[in-house]
């Protein structure tokens, strides 16, 4: 991670530093504050304009790979992981729904402080 401003403890001759790392250094300490920011921004927006790509560039590959699923009928192995990714994903089922609904009868504004036992009760 590129530093914006060096400490005291940060020294150029501190044998640790590459000669790469001491040109940046000496580079960011030339700069003005503006233009460091700007610096900073840039390097930012770099970061999220690849990001977007690749979210595009992987719809592609998936598109393509449901293509080549449709006219040879072989499962990859990214089709195999999207499948076992969508199984963990839990769905929702009308027991559930039925339970939440009942749920809304008895448990209300103002009767709010049941206990789970009663609750428990209420639903068997």
């Amino acid at each position: 991670m590129t530093r914006l401003f060096c400490g005291k403890e940060d020294s150029l001759s501190n044998s640790s530093h590459s000669e790469e790392e001491r040109q940046e250094i000496l580079e960011e300490k030339s700069l003005s504050l503006l233009e460091k920011l700007e610096k900073v921004i840039h390097s930012k927006s770099k970061v999220q304009c690849c990001s977007t790509s690749k979210s595009s560039s992987l719809s592609k590959i998936m598109k393509q790979e449901l293509q080549l699923f449709h006219s040879t009928e072989n499962l990859s192995s990214n089709i195999i992981k999207l499948g076992e990714a969508l199984k963990t994903i839990p769905s929702t089922s009308a027991e559930a729904e039925r339970e939440f609904s009942a749920a809304g009868l008895f448990i209300t504004k103002l009767r709010t402080k049941l206990r789970d036992k009663i609750t428990d009760y209420l639903f068997s």
